[in-house]
Formats: structure tokens, sequence, C-alpha cells
């Protein structure tokens, strides 16, 4: 039977084999082990409608969703537009746009850590998304930088200059790479949409800019290539053109597909493409293989009523749709809850759950465990 260790006890095995463990005993090997309990689901909710964020939590073991789950927990909600979130350790990471704020909690008790105020060079600055690596978590700003929270005080160590209203971000090998939107502005004389490649060491910051790219809102690795989901821009009657998912490859930028959301695991990027139009474009829901670098069907989104984010679970292999439910006017009601639809990589349903107002990101609660070998 397999032997599951904490990381005291691996402190405890490291503390052994600096004193005077009895050189004859067999040396014990761990190896880790990432597991994935559950996953959260972000609800931004309802600005103007006066409707706060919340966390929906859905429980594997349970095949059950709790909702308002940091409320309950500390007796107070998230504010206005919690936008993103990341599970890093013991906590997860809550990034709250409308309040300037990461909410910091344990991610098994949902119990407020801290609650860190966003400033860049002394002023408060509104936070999108957050990464994590390297015992820090990275938090995008609309304030041309990115800023990196120090996990173990808390606090903001270091600022990294980005690009003009950063977005998405993706870590590999030491370097930070941001899609910065310019909020979809477009191409300005001081201002413009760009990639931000970031020496998390060196702090050096190199910026790529491509007329491909009008408004690159995300940022992924998959297959050891990098993807960026672009927005698109909006025509003289507001109708959405242009989104895509584009790989960035050599100093080149190629459009994969088109599409509004996207989400990566492994080697596949799951696609989203419901552009705002009128009148409305039926969604469609693809899967990009790096493998064969074709786009294929996913699923045919009969059990979405209209599509908010899609997220991956890659230690379980799901897919997450949230959508929102449709109000009595035939459109959807942004000010009522929504739900979220489960998928294998196959594009086979494995169940819903209900969410708050405003579904949006779903974040896997993954920790590491160390098994002996």
């Amino acid at each position: 039977m397999k032997q599951y260790f904490s990381l005291l006890a691996v402190a405890a095995v490291a503390a052994c084999s600096l004193t005077s463990c009895n050189e004859d005993e067999e040396t014990i090997r761990l190896k880790p082990v990432v597991t994935s309990d559950g996953v959260f689901v972000v609800n931004s909710g309802h600005k103007s409608g006066g409707i706060e964020g919340t966390l929906t939590y859905y429980d594997y073991a349970q095949a059950a969703a709790a909702q308002k789950v940091y409320q309950a927990a500390n007796g107070e909600a998230l504010g206005e537009t919690p936008n993103h979130a990341v599970v890093y350790g013991s906590k997860i990471y809550i990034v709250g746009s409308g309040e300037q704020t990461v909410f910091v909690a344990d991610r098994k008790t949902l119990k407020k850590v801290e609650n860190i105020k966003v400033e860049v060079n002394g002023k408060a600055a509104t936070p999108r998304q957050a990464v994590a690596g390297y015992g820090f978590v990275y938090v995008s700003t609309y304030s041309n930088a990115v800023v990196a929270i120090d996990t173990l005080t808390n606090t903001i160590a270091t600022t990294y200059k980005s690009g003009d209203y950063s977005e998405g971000m993706a870590i590999e090998n030491g370097v930070l790479y941001v899609a910065n939107s310019n909020y979809g502005q477009g191409k300005q004389e001081n201002a413009f949409p760009s990639i931000s490649v970031i020496s998390l060491a060196t702090k050096e910051s190199v910026t790529f800019t491509d007329d491909l790219l009008n408004n690159p809102v995300d940022i992924k690795i998959a297959n050891r290539r990098m993807f960026v989901l672009d927005s698109g821009q909006y025509d003289e009657n507001w109708n959405q053109v242009g989104a895509g998912v584009f790989e960035l490859s050599n100093g080149k930028v190629t459009k994969c597909a088109d599409a509004t959301e996207m989400a990566v695991s492994g080697t596949k990027v799951f696609m989203i493409n419901a552009p705002y139009t009128n009148p409305t474009t039926e969604p469609t829901y693809k899967v990009y293989d790096t493998e064969v670098n074709i786009p294929a069907s996913f699923c045919d989104g009969s059990d979405i009523k209209y599509p908010g984010k899609i997220s991956v679970d890659p230690v379980k292999g799901y897919v997450y749709i949230t959508s929102y439910n449709m109000g009595s006017s035939g459109y959807a009601d942004y000010k009522a809850e929504g739900y979220c639809v489960i998928y294998n990589g196959k594009g086979e349903k494995q169940g819903e759950f209900d969410c708050g107002v405003g579904a949006g990101y779903v974040i896997p609660n993954a920790s590491v465990e160390y098994v002996q070998q």
C-alpha cells in the first residue's frame, strides 16, 4: 500500500539525513504527486446590479457544490467583481478587480489569511489575473505592471514592468509571458496591444507586437508551444470581429482558430467561439490538438444556454464550461445565478452544478502530496 507523507514528514526525512540516523536504515524515497480535491468557481457578481461576487466550491468526493463558501467562512463577501484566482501551496489567492485587492485564504477552510491591497508605485492598481510559481503569486494589473506576492509574508515583494492593461499570463523556465490588451483600444500613439516577455531573475522585459494581435487577453503554453487568446475588435455596429487563438512561434503569429475563450490541458487547446454580434452568432466548441494542428469539434454545446468561461483541471482531465441562464426576454440573464457543465477530454458530459451570479473561471483545488516509492 502506498504511504502518503505531508511536507512535515519530508522535513523530518531531510533532518534525519543531516544528523545521526543509522546508516543501515533503509533510505525513504519520496516522489511528489499532484492531487485535486475539487474546483472553485469565481463568480464576479453584477456590479451595476449591486450583486457582490462570490466563490462556489464543487467537491469531487461529494459530487456536490456549495455556494458563497468564502462568505460562509469569514462572514464577509468578496466585494465588487472578483475576476480570477489561483491555488498555490496551502492557500487560494482571489483577485478582486473592483476592490483592488488580492484576498488570501486557506484553500481547505477558506478562512481569511490576508487581504493584500494591490499598489504600483505607491498608487492603488486594478488587479486582473494571477499565476503562481517559484514561491510567488504573480498578479497582472491595469497599471503597466505585474506584482509578485511573496507567499510566505503575503506582501508585494517585486514589481515587474509590463505592457498596457495586462491580463492573462503564463510561466515557463523562469520567464513570465504577459498578454497586454490595451483595454481593447487597438494601436494608439503611446499605447498598444502586446506580449511582454519578462525574466523573473533579472526583471528584464521585452515587448512583442504584431499586426495580427489587436486585443490579447490571455496566454497559455501547450506542448511547449505558446498560444494567445485575442478578443479582436468591434466594428461600427458593435459586432465583435477577429477574435481567435493565435500561436506565437519564432517571432511569427499564426491564427489557429476563431475563438473568444481558451483553456489548455496537456497537448490540447479547448476553445469557445461566441462573439458578440447582432444577430447572435451560434456558439461553437472546439479542441485544437497540437499533435495534429487541426481544430476539431469538442462538444455540441446543447447543455450550454449562454457560455461564460472555459477552464480545465489537468489533474483529473476535466473540462469546465460555465453558463448564464436565459431570462424571460430570451437573452442571457446576467443578474441571475449560473451553472457549470463538466466534460471529460472527449467532450462527453460528466455532470453539472449550480454557481453564483457571473460564473467565470474554474480553478482546480490542487495540491502536492508525497508518496513513498
